[in-house]
């Protein structure tokens, strides 16, 4: 069996080595130089515009998909996984912004991460706890729709402004 090759050996619940090596190669498999900041396939894939953040998406959403049909994980955890995916890929998409929050966020190693809590309640026989991912889901939800409400407000305030001003 070949060794996973991390920058850290992580505890990895069986079956999730194959997993665990695509989100190293992802998010880990660099380090920039003078730094101890470790970024992968993701954060320079990122660098090209659009299509590059649409490439990485795609991987990201095949291990979500490998997390929710092969290993059956709650719909709680994996819509927070789809979150994670779409944060990265929405932010990423961005300008700069997007590049300097591709090698922080880590997507693929978040949802790893999830994957692999939810197998070690498994093998321990204990219940798979979603309270987390819930809060999670919750706090975004929170936050689109308040985004949203600033949006319509912004709007309504612009229409506003130029039904109302006055004409020269």
């Amino acid at each position: 069996m070949m060794k996973l090759q991390t920058d850290v050996q992580r505890r990895v619940a069986p079956g999730l080595e194959g997993l665990e090596q695509i989100a190293w190669l992802m998010d880990r498999a660099f380090t920039i130089p003078g730094t101890n900041i470790k970024v992968g396939l993701d954060a320079i894939l990122g660098l090209l515009p659009i299509g590059g953040d649409a490439l990485t998406g795609l991987i990201q959403i095949g291990i979500v998909l490998v997390a929710l049909v092969h290993f059956k994980v709650p719909r709680a955890i994996a819509a927070r996984m789809v979150a994670n995916v779409l944060l990265d890929i929405g932010v990423g998409a961005i300008p700069l912004v997007g590049d300097t929050f591709d090698a922080f966020f880590k997507a693929n190693t978040r949802n790893i991460k999830l994957l692999n809590e939810v197998q070690e309640q498994r093998a321990e026989q204990k219940p798979v706890s979603t309270l987390s991912s819930w809060v999670f889901l919750g706090v975004i939800a929170f936050i689109l729709v308040a985004a949203l409400a600033l949006v319509v407000i912004g709007f309504i305030a612009v229409v506003s402004w130029l039904i109302h001003r006055p004409m020269v």
